[in-house]
């Protein structure tokens, strides 16, 4: 099957936000004299919906503390991300051009708000022209669901197999599994077991080598 569309996931993947976010959690959690296993959090990672019911138990402060962390993201992403394009992920230029060179259409799909995702977008330090840009928040099910992926193939009048989804995370990864999408699996903050590997079709180091694998499709 021809490979026409690109998904993106946003977070971790184009931009180093998910080191952020980590930062900015744990941050607020030692400010106010709270610690949560990284471990924990790093299992949430890629997904919008996130479930603290089993933690809430025994951290019953963790709901706040989530609150609190995306109030402040913006403003943390301000003070480090000042200078226009210093969030990219290596290779996001290089594989925005050769995409828009080679007639491919692009999306993105991230479980971040969408005024969130335009923000980054814009200060990415070039003109990054996607076709489609959507935010699951309040609009359909969480990764691993596959609800965002679908509706991308679906708004851009393609198959499933027609789209090529790149991602960082587990849930996302499992998310373009159960959307019977092609995937690349491009490591960030989490590592794959060999369980989490049965889901991924094709891995790379960083961006710029996506390049090498749509030339040999």
């Amino acid at each position: 099957m021809i490979i026409n569309t690109i998904i993106f996931d946003m977070d971790g993947l184009m931009f180093d936000t998910e080191n952020l976010y980590i930062d900015v959690f744990e941050d607020i959690c030692n400010k106010n004299n709270y610690s949560f296993p990284r471990k924990y959090l790093l299992g949430m990672l890629g997904a919008s919906d996130i479930n603290l019911s089993k933690y809430e138990k025994e951290y019953p402060w963790i709901k706040e503390m989530f609150k609190l962390t995306n109030e402040n993201l913006a403003s943390y992403y301000d003070k480090r991300f000042a200078v226009a394009g210093s969030a990219n992920k290596y290779g996001l230029k290089e594989i925005h051009d050769y995409l828009k060179k080679n007639g491919y259409k692009i999306c993105i799909a991230s479980s971040s708000r969408l005024a969130y995702i335009q923000k980054l977008v814009a200060n990415c330090g070039f003109d990054f022209q996607a076709d489609l840009i959507l935010s699951s928040k309040g609009f359909c099910q969480s990764k691993p669901a596959p609800d965002i992926f679908l509706a991308c193939a679906k708004k851009m009048g393609v198959k499933p197999e027609n789209c090529l989804v790149l991602e960082d995370s587990k849930n996302g990864i499992r998310a373009a599994y159960n959307a019977n999408m092609r995937r690349v699996w491009i490591p960030d903050q989490v590592l794959f077991n060999e369980e989490d590997m049965k889901y991924v079709d094709l891995q790379c180091e960083n961006l710029k080598e996506v390049i090498d694998i749509l030339e040999a499709m």
